[in-house]
């Protein structure tokens, strides 16, 4: 169970619900369009969680665009390696970096 880092909790009303606790975790969430007026899913937001090397936990939040050559990091979401040192429990960048 140590290597359960993250947790998601999805509601995805009426058609099912999830929650479980996972050592890393992608999520990726669909919506449609209508684009040279077609119809179709496009993947906007993308979420990484995983355990970096040194420890460290980190979320990368990532949104695209249909008019974009790339994704863009909007947030990074990080905490501590597991050490009780650390000076802060929770990091939160917010610059953007195109992906």
């Amino acid at each position: 169970m140590e290597d359960r880092k993250f947790e998601i909790r999805c509601n995805a009303k009426p058609d099912g619900e999830l929650q479980v606790r996972t050592g890393s975790l992608s999520v990726s969430i669909g919506q449609t369009i209508v684009r040279n007026g077609v119809e179709e899913m496009w993947q906007s937001v993308l979420i990484l969680c995983e355990q970096r090397e040194d420890g460290f936990l980190s979320a990368k939040i990532i949104v695209s665009h249909p008019d974009w050559d790339q994704g863009l990091q909007i947030a990074k979401i990080q905490s501590g390696g597991g050490s009780e040192s650390s000076s802060q429990v929770l990091e939160l960048d917010l610059k953007t970096v195109p992906i």
